[in-house]
């Protein structure tokens, strides 16, 4: 991580003085200078340049560990770390703060997940009591879908009251909603949906390889906490279900070349525009569920992967004050900085997530026998990115406009 710092997480904790409690070459556990506990419960990723209290929960990167102990921010804590390790120096003193731990709360009790034809037979029908409203039928409209395929996808808006009631006609129509995610049981031991005013926005179906929902996620009308899409689901409700991140497919299964992105509304979209066919992880870093899917499409004619995740993944990491997610270092950048180049502690995490998330679906699908390529768009000289068109979704829709001659 962070491949254009002159330091790594390892000399933070020289720094720091921190007592290293266990090594090995891909970490180190440490006593928490935030709680104090003094049982290597403070792990530090050096592949990663990260840490976390599995105690405490504090987190973040190498220049917060730093930052966070003597209240500086990003930029501060670069030119101190920078400075002190020229000087072969050792940073200052400082006070490990006494961090109360909240007591664990009880475990609430969890349904079983239902078969994926069950899921199906509920979630069809639930959508089938749903509307699209306008406002998200024009969106779907301006990303590039068509009306048919917008009723093709079944996309809809998700219900703003009667959870309960609704939840009621699907147990009357002989639909089980014990297990299927979203559904839970409330206070008064009723079975209703989870959605909260948080959670407004419309519906995207995940389909499986038998075109079987097994699954839905919402694009919010709101995002919160950089989030844009959250999933259906009711983890941590009483009888409730997880979504289990499914892998959704838009296309035909088995297909000789096969392309992976992140999103199913995405690789929607990306199909219709194409024609070929799209397997969609909810995001880079969660594959846990692809090494099956890909290997149940090797079974029935796969042969070629290509990787077609977000742009980020060659983000430029400058810090030039304009990333979406500022913090105190893009705040205070300023103009005449430009001389000397920082990198952007959020961006170089944003792009070594993602690319750690290339290099795993390389991986698995090497392990598979699978062959696997990167596909990039919107490239500049330098070989990152341009930074004007981000998603493959994107990219498919502007080389759309540009062939209707409306670019």
């Amino acid at each position: 991580m962070y491949r254009d710092f002159p330091f790594t997480i390892m000399d933070v904790a020289y720094l720091l003085n921190l007592h290293v409690r266990h090594k090995n070459a891909a970490s180190l556990d440490v006593d928490c200078p935030f709680c104090g506990e003094k049982k290597g419960k403070l792990n530090l990723n050096t592949k990663k340049n990260v840490f976390k209290c599995n105690r405490c929960g504090e987190s973040g990167g190498m220049l917060s560990l730093y930052g966070k102990i003597y209240g500086l921010d990003n930029q501060a804590a670069y030119e101190e770390i920078k400075g002190a390790l020229g000087r072969n120096e050792q940073a200052p003193s400082y006070q490990v703060r006494k961090r109360e731990i909240a007591p664990k709360e009880p475990e609430i009790p969890g349904a079983v997940p239902a078969p994926d034809h069950v899921r199906h037979k509920t979630y069809s029908m639930f959508f089938s009591m749903l509307v699209l409203a306008d406002t998200h039928r024009k969106n779907l409209l301006k990303r590039g879908f068509t009306e048919q395929q917008i009723e093709e996808n079944g996309y809809k808006s998700t219900p703003v009251f009667g959870f309960r009631s609704l939840t009621k006609k699907l147990l009357s129509a002989g639909c089980t909603v014990e297990g299927v995610p979203g559904f839970y049981q409330d206070k008064d031991g009723e079975w209703t949906i989870h959605f909260s005013n948080k959670s407004s926005g419309f519906l995207v179906p995940v389909r499986n390889m038998d075109g079987l929902i097994v699954g839905a996620q919402i694009r919010l009308d709101h995002p919160y906490d950089g989030r844009k899409y959250i999933w259906l689901s009711s983890t941590n409700f009483h009888m409730g279900t997880s979504s289990g991140s499914p892998v959704h497919l838009a296309g035909s299964p088995g297909e000789k070349t096969i392309f992976i992105t992140e999103g199913p509304l995405k690789g929607d979209l990306a199909h219709a525009l194409s024609g070929r066919t799209f397997g969609c992880v909810p995001g880079a870093n969660q594959y846990a569920n692809l090494p099956p899917f890909l290997r149940e499409m090797k079974q029935m004619g796969t042969q070629s992967v290509y990787e077609a995740y977000d742009m980020d993944k060659l983000l430029r990491t400058a810090c030039r004050g304009d990333y979406n997610e500022k913090c105190r270092q893009c705040e205070n950048y300023r103009k005449d900085w430009k001389q000397q180049v920082i990198p952007c502690e959020k961006k170089c995490v944003k792009r070594q997530n993602i690319q750690r998330g290339c290099q795993k679906l390389t991986q698995i699908c090497r392990e598979l026998g699978l062959s696997v390529k990167t596909l990039t768009w919107d490239m500049d000289d330098d070989g990152d990115w341009a930074e004007h068109v981000k998603g493959v979704d994107d990219y498919l829709y502007d080389l759309e406009q540009k062939k209707q001659g409306q670019i």
